[in-house]
C-alpha cells in the first residue's frame, strides 16, 4: 500500500503517513528523533525474538518522534493560516460595511432628493401667492440642493408647515453627509484589509514552501521505518500504517483522559492567562499543563482579537474565489448521547437540536476526505480547517459564527454551546491555541470519537481523518453545534 503525501493545512508543511498529516519543524531547534536501527540491524535481529522485539519497539519509538516533530512544525503553518484567515474574514466584514453604506446612502440620497424638491416647489407656490421674501431667483440663483435650504433658511415668515418641509429636506441632506463621511472611513478600511490579507496571504503561502523539502524528508525517514517493521514483524506495510494509526488513536484517548482528569476541564473564573505546552509526543502523553478559559469570554489573555458577535457573519472571501458548498449529505441516525455530569458554562443554551446533526456532519467532513487544503478554501473541492468546520455543520442548518477558528469559538461561547473537553462526545468541534485562551486559537477540527478526527489539515495533507494530535494544545472547552447539553 502506498502511503499519500500529506502537508500543512491551518499549520505548515507535514508528511504522509498512515493517511495523517506530519509537518516538521520550521522555527526554532528540533530535538533530533531517535536514530532507527539500520537495514543490517533489523535484518540481524529477525532472526532472535528479543532482539526482534527490542528492534520494534526502538523502530516504533522513531516513528512516533517523527510524527511529533511534524505535528509541531505543523503548528507554525497553522497559526499561518488562521492569520490569513482572520484577515480575510475582517476583509470580508469591511467589505460588508461598505455594501451596506453605500446601500443607504442611495436610498438616503433619493430621500434627500424628494424633500430639495418639495422645498423647490414650496418657493415656486410661495413666489406665486405672495410669500414675502421668497422668489423663484432662488432656484436659478442656488448651486445644488444643499444652497437651495441655505437660502430658504435664511428667509422670514415662513410658515409651519413651511418650516416642517425645511427642517426635513435639511434632516434628510444631514443623513446623506454623514454616510459619506462613513463611507470615506469605511473605503480605507477595507483597503487597509485588503492589505493586511494580502500579506497574511503571502506569509502562509511562504512558510509552507520553505516547510516542503523538511517534510519530505521526514516522510522518506516514515516511509523506511515502516518498510523496516514490515520487514521484521513478516507484514506489510498497510498492516503496520493501520496497526500504528490505531495506536495513535489510542495513546491520544488515554491522553485526553488523562488530561482532563487533572482538572483541565473546570472553567475558570478570570479566563486564563498560561501557556500550552508540548511534551513532544505525537497523540500520545501530555503534560497536561493547558490552562483553562472561561468559555463564555473565550479567554483573556494573549494576542488581542476582536470577539465575534452572536449573529454569525458571512464566510469570508478567500484570496482565490471557492465555488459553492456541496449539498448536503443524507443524515445518518445515532443513538442519542447522554447528558454530561457537569452543566455547560453559564449563558443560555438555545433550543436543542436532534443529535442526528452531529452525526450528519461528521458524515458530510467524511465526504471530504482526500480533498485539498487551500487558505481561505470553503468547499466543495478545497478546504482550510474553519471552512470545512463551517460548511459540515451548514449541511445540517447550524451557524458556526464565520469563517476562522477563534470567531467559531466565541460565537459559541456566546450562546452557550462550550461543554467541557472531559464531557467530549463524537461531533463536538475540537479547538487548538498556541497560548491556552481563545485568542491564541489557531486550528479546529470535528471529533468522531475514539481519539479520532476529521480535519482539513495543511497544504499538502487535505482533509484526513486521524488520531487527535497534541492533545496538550487543546482548548479546555469543546464546541456542541447541536444535540442536548
Amino acid at each position: 500500500m502506498t502511503l499519500s503525501a500529506r502537508s500543512f493545512s491551518c499549520g505548515i508543511a507535514t508528511v504522509a503517513v498512515l493517511g495523517i498529516g506530519l509537518s516538521v519543524v520550521i522555527a526554532g531547534p528540533a530535538q533530533a528523533a531517535p536514530s532507527a536501527p539500520s537495514w543490517d540491524d533489523v535484518k540481524a535481529a529477525k532472526s532472535d525474538a528479543a532482539d526482534a522485539q527490542q528492534t520494534v519497539d526502538e523502530l516504533s519509538d522513531r516513528l512516533t518522534s517523527l510524527q511529533a516533530a511534524a505535528d509541531r512544525a505543523g503548528i507554525v503553518e497553522q497559526q499561518a493560516g488562521q492569520a490569513y484567515a482572520l484577515a480575510a474574514s475582517q476583509q470580508q466584514e469591511a467589505k460588508d460595511t461598505l455594501a451596506d453604506l453605500s446601500a443607504q446612502s442611495k436610498r438616503a440620497k433619493g430621500k434627500a432628493d424628494d424633500s430639495a424638491g418639495q422645498v423647490a416647489a414650496l418657493v415656486v407656490e410661495l413666489s406665486r401667492t405672495g410669500g414675502g421674501d421668497l422668489s423663484t431667483t432662488m432656484l436659478t440663483d442656488a448651486s445644488d440642493s444643499g444652497d437651495l435650504l441655505y437660502r430658504v433658511g435664511t428667509m422670514s415668515h415662513l410658515s409651519e408647515r413651511s418650516a416642517t418641509i425645511l427642517a426635513q429636506a435639511r434632516s434628510d441632506q444631514k443623513t446623506v453627509d454623514s454616510l459619506a463621511d462613513q463611507q470615506s472611513v469605511a473605503t480605507t478600511a477595507l483597503s487597509k484589509a485588503t492589505e493586511a490579507t494580502k500579506t497574511a496571504f503571502a506569509t502562509a503561502n511562504d512558510v509552507s514552501a520553505d516547510a516542503q523539502a523538511r517534510v519530505q524528508k521526514q516522510q522518506d525517514q516514515q516511509d523506511e521505518v515502516l518498510r523496516q517493521l514490515a520487514y521484521l514483524k513478516g507484514t506489510s506495510v498497510a498492516t503496520e500504517s493501520a496497526y500504528w494509526s490505531a495506536q495513535q488513536a489510542k495513546a491520544a484517548e488515554t491522553a485526553l483522559a488523562a488530561q482532563t482528569s487533572s482538572g483541565t476541564g473546570t472553567a475558570s473564573g478570570s479566563g486564563a492567562s498560561g501557556t500550552s505546552t508540548d511534551n513532544g509526543t505525537s497523540g500520545g502523553t501530555s503534560n497536561g499543563n493547558t490552562s483553562t478559559t472561561n468559555p463564555s469570554t473565550g479567554g483573556g489573555s494573549g494576542t488581542t482579537t476582536p470577539s465575534r458577535p452572536s449573529t454569525p457573519s458571512k464566510p469570508s472571501t478567500p484570496a482565490a474565489p471557492a465555488p459553492a458548498p456541496a449539498p448536503a449529505p443524507a443524515k445518518p441516525s445515532t443513538p442519542t448521547p447522554s447528558k454530561p455530569s457537569t452543566p455547560a458554562p453559564s449563558t443560555p443554551a438555545p433550543a436543542p437540536s436532534s443529535p442526528s446533526k452531529a452525526a450528519g456532519a461528521i458524515s458530510y467532513a467524511r465526504g471530504q476526505l482526500g480533498k485539498p487544503y487551500v487558505l481561505g478554501g470553503a468547499g466543495p473541492s478545497t478546504w482550510d480547517c474553519s471552512g470545512l468546520v463551517m460548511m459540515a455543520y451548514s449541511s445540517q442548518g447550524i451557524a458556526t459564527g464565520g469563517h476562522n477558528v477563534v470567531w467559531q469559538y466565541n460565537y459559541f461561547g456566546s450562546i452557550g454551546r462550550l461543554v467541557p473537553l472531559s464531557q467530549r462526545q463524537p461531533g463536538d468541534i475540537l479547538f487548538y491555541s498556541s497560548n491556552g485562551t481563545a485568542s491564541g486559537g489557531y486550528h479546529d477540527s470535528i471529533y468522531t470519537g475514539n481519539g479520532m478526527m476529521v480535519e482539513a489539515a495543511r497544504p499538502g495533507v487535505g482533509v484526513v481523518e486521524r488520531a487527535v494530535w497534541t492533545p496538550s494544545q487543546l482548548l479546555p472547552y469543546v464546541a456542541r453545534p447541536s444535540g442536548s447539553l
